[in-house]
């Protein structure tokens, strides 16, 4: 089968590793290239956590856990840093209760625990927190690179610096995407075109009667220097939700070779398309390393560096994938997709060849789908 994917991102690369795997004639095509500072899937880490506040999204992680071994085998490598997850703040009652119905292994834990978990953060009175042990950081930028490797490996063939300004789905022949290629306009008929644009998807949802209303934000994180007397990269993840469960909140988990990792879940901007300037703004820097000062007080503060990224919002911060026609579309990460980078792979490569989700999980995969918008 011919596919062409739109987006060589986290959500595309794994697709087009995948579909070439299975012996599939792939192209991908990718304005800024693999790992680009412009989108959404640059930077050293990530959190892979199983814990999430509702069920379905737990069945998907403990499936994309799986998926991460198996990557991880084929890589010959780590490409996760097993250090757990502390959730704190809002929503600490529902995660409990998810990875219980669940049978995920976790704990309830009270301040003597979490002082020997994480002795350097400050304990939270109010809201108590979730102590989950199969989680930590993905060494994104590795992670993406194994995945290219492998989809370079099977065949696959990635076309840099392209601009796609049309897919056609009722084109003669198969589907017909339209790029502009370091200034010159190129084309390919495909069986299936798998969209993954990221803040760029907006426009070929429209113009496949899928209309969603996503949101592309400008988002940025700080590494710190954690301390020489501090083991910190051995210590868990975080996150502390708000405990209105509005979102999540301030993050941080240690990133190795460079520091302990922090954001602040609040937009630094819109995504404006012809917006490259990615200079990290020094008021969220400060407020960053603030709220690590107040969050760890122990830990050395002093900036390494900081990097900004996009992602896109989903009108119910859920991820969007779904086939429409020849078309299969995903995009949405809001915030969380990287952590799913096998699972992505799995799931859009299974919508590309009609091939059957896993029977436990198949329902939440369908639930991802554009119905849940058009059923409103």
């Amino acid at each position: 089968m011919r596919v062409v994917v739109v987006g060589a991102g986290v959500m595309g690369l794994s697709a087009a590793a995948e579909l070439s795997a299975r012996g599939h004639d792939v192209v991908a095509l990718d304005r800024f290239g693999v790992g680009n500072l412009i989108a959404s899937s640059s930077g050293a880490t990530r959190i892979f956590r199983l814990a999430h506040p509702v069920r379905d999204q737990v069945r998907l992680a403990k499936w994309n856990h799986t998926l991460w071994a198996r990557l991880e085998q084929r890589a010959g490598r780590s490409l996760r840093l097993q250090t757990g997850l502390i959730w704190r703040g809002g929503l600490v009652d529902e995660v409990q209760q998810a990875l219980a119905d669940e049978g995920v292994d976790h704990e309830r834990i009270d301040r003597s625990r979490q002082a020997t978990l994480f002795p350097e953060l400050r304990w939270d009175d109010e809201s108590g927190a979730v102590w989950q042990p199969e989680a930590g950081a993905v060494l994104a930028d590795q992670a993406l690179q194994a995945v290219a490797s492998e989809f370079a490996a099977g065949g696959g063939r990635l076309v840099p610096d392209a601009r796609v300004v049309d897919v056609d789905p009722n084109a003669p022949g198969g589907v017909r995407v339209v790029a502009e290629v370091a200034g010159a306009r190129r084309e390919w008929s495909a069986d299936r075109v798998v969209i993954a644009a990221g803040p760029w998807a907006g426009q070929f949802l429209d113009a496949l009667g899928a209309s969603v209303q996503l949101t592309p934000v400008l988002e940025q994180v700080t590494y710190v220097r954690g301390g020489a007397d501090i083991p910190w990269q051995s210590r868990p993840a975080i996150v502390d939700a708000p405990l209105d469960g509005s979102s999540f909140g301030f993050y941080a988990m240690p990133t190795p070779g460079v520091g302990f990792k922090v954001g602040i879940d609040t937009p630094l901007r819109p995504f404006v398309e012809g917006d490259l300037d990615r200079q990290p703004d020094l008021a969220r820097e400060r407020e960053s390393v603030e709220r690590l000062r107040y969050e760890l007080p122990a830990f050395d503060s002093e900036v390494v560096r900081s990097e900004i990224c996009s992602w896109t919002d989903s009108p119910d911060d859920q991820f969007v994938v779904d086939r429409v026609g020849a078309v299969v579309v995903a995009c949405g990460d809001s915030g969380q997709g990287f952590k799913f980078l096998p699972l992505f792979g799995e799931v859009l490569a299974n919508l590309v060849d009609d091939s059957p989700m896993p029977g436990p999980v198949a329902a939440d995969v369908a639930a991802l789908g554009l119905a849940r918008f058009t059923d409103r």
